[in-house]
């Protein structure tokens, strides 16, 4: 699925801005229902960057410094479920998937993304 094609579906906006505009990377204006992309994240990241974004949908911005780490994690929890979700709809074999070959293709490489990853799996596949 394309950045293009997750917006629609979404109903969301999409705009690509000039890296040095912003020091953020990527962010979402709920107001406008539009997310905000550098034009340094790849083609091949703005997918995993848009569902990270709006993992933070319910985060309170005066917060973020207080809860940082907790919403980052939330935020990535949000995105490895719909990365997963979407890899197992095309999975033809479920008891074939390969967890680090996921991580590997998503460049996920924490610990903590690692138990996401396998929570996600197994909350997916209605499994232990």
């Amino acid at each position: 699925m394309t950045e293009k094609e997750l917006c629609s579906n979404l109903g969301i906006y999409f705009f690509v801005f000039d890296d040095e505009l912003y020091e953020d990377e990527a962010f979402y204006i709920p107001g406008i229902r539009t997310i905000f992309l550098s034009d340094r994240i790849t083609e091949g990241d703005r997918v995993k960057t848009i569902l990270h974004e709006l993992g933070h949908r319910s985060h309170l911005p005066h917060l973020y410094s207080i809860f940082r780490e907790k919403y980052e994690i939330q935020a990535n929890r949000h995105m490895i479920h719909y990365l997963m979700e979407a890899e197992l709809e095309v999975c033809e074999d479920k008891e074939q998937f390969n967890y680090l070959d996921f991580m590997e293709k998503y460049k996920l490489k924490t610990i903590a993304d690692e138990m996401m990853v396998k929570k996600e799996f197994y909350n997916l596949i209605k499994v232990g």
